[in-house]
């Protein structure tokens, strides 16, 4: 496991996104990366997972029976009838524009009852995120970031029929995170 993907490991809130999802599905995980999430929810057998990336270096083979990686840009990756979807650090790397497309593709792609967790940073903690902006600027130094305040994305969720809850979990990483748990209604 290289450095990134060992740190990520340790400041992801893992454990809450597992528990988010739905129990048994299709989960799909969009702009997954290296798949470090992809791969611990997948350890659920009832689940079918998918995890969906624009890089083909980042996707790598699983051995696991359940899980499998697609080559896609998620802007343009059509979901059908699935139980669950998760955007892990994803949405301050495409524009505004952008992200209502993809946002209104889950909607439409979500069964009712079916659960999208968003993980992304809070420009709202100011300390907290300038360590995850710096943390994005070291990772992704030519990429424009479009980062966000918490209302405007809830906001955006609950006009596209979503219950939205807000969670904070705390981690070894100081940085700002805040997990969205979006119930499509």
């Amino acid at each position: 496991m290289d450095i990134y993907n060992f740190l990520r490991a340790l400041i992801l809130p893992l454990e809450e996104i597992d528990s988010s999802l739905p129990k048994k599905g299709r989960i799909v995980d969009l702009g997954c990366g290296e798949g470090v999430i992809t791969r611990f929810i997948a350890k659920n057998k009832n689940r079918q997972v998918i995890g969906v990336d624009l890089d083909k270096k980042r996707l790598k083979n699983s051995q696991l029976k359940n899980l499998k990686f697609k080559l896609a840009d998620i802007r343009d990756y059509n979901l059908k009838n699935v139980d669950g979807v998760i955007l892990s650090d994803v949405v301050h790397h495409i524009n505004s524009n952008d992200q209502d497309k993809v946002l209104l593709n889950i909607a439409k792609g979500l069964k009712k009852g079916g659960i999208l967790v968003i993980k992304e940073i809070d420009t709202k903690e100011i300390i907290r995120s300038l360590l995850s902006r710096f943390w994005d600027f070291l990772f992704y130094p030519s990429e424009k970031i479009y980062y966000s305040n918490y209302q405007k994305l809830s906001q955006k969720l609950e006009d596209l029929g979503f219950r939205v809850s807000i969670k904070r979990p705390t981690r070894l990483f100081p940085g700002s995170t805040t997990l969205f748990i979006c119930k499509k209604e």
